[in-house]
């Protein structure tokens, strides 16, 4: 392997990497720190020639989410790069010029593809680091962003802006969530605090081995009736979904099985990990390690994840959309399988409430059986750095018995 340029700072070098040997040419650091050269050095040195890679040739490695409790790091190329960020750019083009605020990972890819987009059509960018709604309410306030995206899990916490003083999602025209499937209450509650004539929120599913393979557009009138477990149909001409059963084969409508996409996104391989990207690849089909199937006129509907799934819930996704539909006050709501695989609920409720056991009762009366309620702050549930929720995680802390 080349040895590559370190760019960090001291807080990195004096944690985490301070124990490593690490085998770069240099270390180069934005603030002062001992053993590396500031970055502020090299302020006007002449423009290298550009280095112009071959399509299928490595150029950018990500992390990949670690929901399963094994994060990778993902290596894209020029063509798979090209090919996730043309379509984008045509689903971009409606809102080019819109300001556009962004709270997500910086070293996901996703974050890489969509400046693609807002520089490409000069939407002025303002980066949230701080999800906290008290902080993000009167940053959106005085910037009015036409277009906002973040995680899933943001979205939920933010749906107390909707009715927050200065109306800071009065001019969104475009909410944008990739990562995992949104509630259909939380985009609801997105598009009816916008003021704009006719707002959307764009759904994309897919990981970052794959880019998106799958789109749904919502509106209020169609928010108004969603399927959560809805996530859309491939991208023509880009990529194609299919469900297996257990010979391989495609299933019927209707049918569960597991979804794979075949897609001119994938990446090259998992750095050093090639044996675990095989794995995952069938004659050009890619494992997406979600469970699902697909409607007679080919949308998708996502299930579960294959590694979460409980024999007496058919889809644990399904019930958690149902009672974040019927308990306004939940934060957030996880079903994981407990020591028995019975399904165990983890509740977050807002304000740090107690949960009420009385409208937790009506609320899950006609569903699955379910052990009793586990209330925990949502600052005690294991996350990836996409606020996925670590449920594998969560199964094993219910089992130690400790809840962070």
């Amino acid at each position: 392997m080349r040895r590559p340029w370190l760019i960090t700072d001291r807080s990195k070098l004096d944690g985490p990497l301070k124990e490593l040997d690490l085998p770069v040419r240099a270390v180069l650091s934005v603030d002062e720190a001992p053993g590396a050269e500031r970055l502020t050095k090299y302020t006007g040195a002449e423009r290298p020639a550009a280095v112009r890679l071959h399509p299928r040739e490595p150029a950018l490695i990500t992390h990949s989410s670690g929901t399963t409790g094994l994060p990778k790091l993902a290596v894209h190329c020029p063509n798979t790069m090209w090919n996730r960020l043309i379509p984008q750019q045509a689903m971009g083009w409606p809102t080019r010029g819109e300001t556009a605020a962004l709270h997500m990972s910086f070293v996901h890819s996703r974050f890489y593809h969509l400046l693609g987009v807002l520089l490409r059509f000069g939407s002025p960018l303002v980066l949230i680091t701080d999800p906290d709604p008290a902080a993000v309410a009167p940053l959106l306030v005085r910037n009015r962003p036409g277009i906002v995206e973040t995680h899933p899990n943001t979205f939920v916490l933010w749906e107390e802006l909707a009715d927050a003083p200065g109306a800071p999602l009065s001019r969104v025209r475009s909410y944008g969530s990739t990562f995992d499937a949104i509630h259909p209450r939380t985009v609801r509650r997105l598009l009816d605090a916008s003021t704009r004539r006719a707002p959307w929120l764009l759904q994309l599913y897919g990981q970052s081995e794959t880019g998106p393979v799958a789109f749904q557009w919502f509106t209020r009138r169609s928010a108004a009736r969603a399927d959560g477990r809805r996530v859309g149909i491939g991208l023509p001409g880009f990529t194609r979904v299919r469900v297996t059963g257990p010979d391989g084969r495609p299933t019927a409508p209707g049918t569960p099985g597991r979804i794979e996409a075949r897609t001119r996104g994938r990446i090259l391989t998992y750095l050093g990990m090639q044996d675990r990207y095989d794995r995952q690849l069938h004659d050009g089909w890619w494992e997406m390690g979600d469970m699902g199937y697909r409607s007679r006129l080919g949308a998708l509907y996502l299930i579960d994840r294959e590694i979460d799934q409980i024999d007496s819930v058919h889809s644990n996704l399904e019930v958690e959309d149902v009672l974040m539909n019927r308990l306004e006050e939940l934060r957030e709501v996880v079903i994981v399988p407990g020591a028995d695989r019975e399904p165990v609920p983890v509740v977050c409720v807002r304000g740090e409430r107690a949960l009420d056991p009385e409208r937790w009762r009506k609320a899950t009366a006609d569903l699955p059986a379910m052990a009793e309620p586990r209330q925990w702050r949502f600052e005690e549930l294991p996350m990836t750095a996409t606020w996925k929720v670590k449920r594998v995680e969560i199964t094993r802390m219910l089992a130690a018995g400790v809840r962070a």
